[in-house]
């Protein structure tokens, strides 16, 4: 039974049972009914549609309601993404800031990344001298592709830079290419990882999401600081 055969039957039910209130079928008053039962049914299939379109949540949030908001909320439009993809990343936008005070911590940014649709891991660069202490490592150093070589202190120990060879910088662009001549230096303290668990290892990003996961990382990490990715884009 359609919407406005049902609201038909309840008006029916609305009425006195006396004659003069009876509806026969093709009557004229009939007729007006259904006029009215018509207009209803468009209100109410109206109404459920923007309750639908209002969060991605429900299996009736579509492609052009991922495209609407996606534009409203400043996101990237890749109609080559799944839109289960889509709607995790638009629901991690609708949330975002949220009630989590620490939003520099590294963790924040893992959820953040996560909650996505990227299963992805964030580490700082921060590691036990043995002696109480702390000292960073390079890409190269944790990916175990290169001696080893630590900054500890004001002293940088080695040759090899941070973010040398193939390893993505995400810095202050979306685009990979303006990114990679960024030059980081020999202070490795405001840099981090983001890879695969364990830590070194690579993690899997679709390639259709590479500019979505980098505007997620800038939008996300405090400003001064620099992540080193450990991804392979499929």
């Amino acid at each position: 039974m359609s919407i406005k055969d049902k609201i038909l039957a309840i008006t029916r039910q609305m009425y006195p049972s006396g004659r003069a209130f009876k509806m026969p079928e093709d009557s004229e008053f009939e007729k007006m009914h259904n006029g009215l039962a018509a207009s209803e049914e468009r209100a109410y299939q109206d109404a459920t549609a923007i309750l639908y379109s209002i969060l991605p949540d429900n299996n009736n949030f579509t492609v052009d309601d991922a495209t609407d908001w996606e534009h409203r909320l400043g996101l990237i439009t890749n109609p080559l993404v799944p839109l289960a993809d889509r709607k995790l990343a638009i629901l991690r936008k609708m949330n975002h800031p949220g009630t989590v005070p620490a939003r520099e911590n590294f963790r924040f940014l893992e959820k953040q990344l996560q909650d996505a649709g990227f299963a992805v891991f964030v580490y700082e660069n921060r590691f036990p001298d043995g002696m109480g202490g702390y000292i960073t490592m390079t890409a190269e150093d944790v990916s175990g592709t290169s001696p080893v070589s630590v900054q500890h202190g004001d002293i940088q120990h080695g040759d090899a830079q941070h973010g040398g060879g193939n390893f993505e910088l995400v810095v202050n662009y979306i685009d990979p290419a303006l990114d990679a001549v960024f030059n980081i230096g020999t202070n490795l303290r405001s840099t981090f990882f983001i890879g695969g668990d364990p830590l070194g290892t690579f993690a899997d990003v679709d390639a259709q999401r590479r500019d979505e996961f980098r505007q997620i990382i800038l939008k996300t990490k405090p400003v001064q600081t620099v992540a080193i990715l450990f991804i392979n884009y499929v």
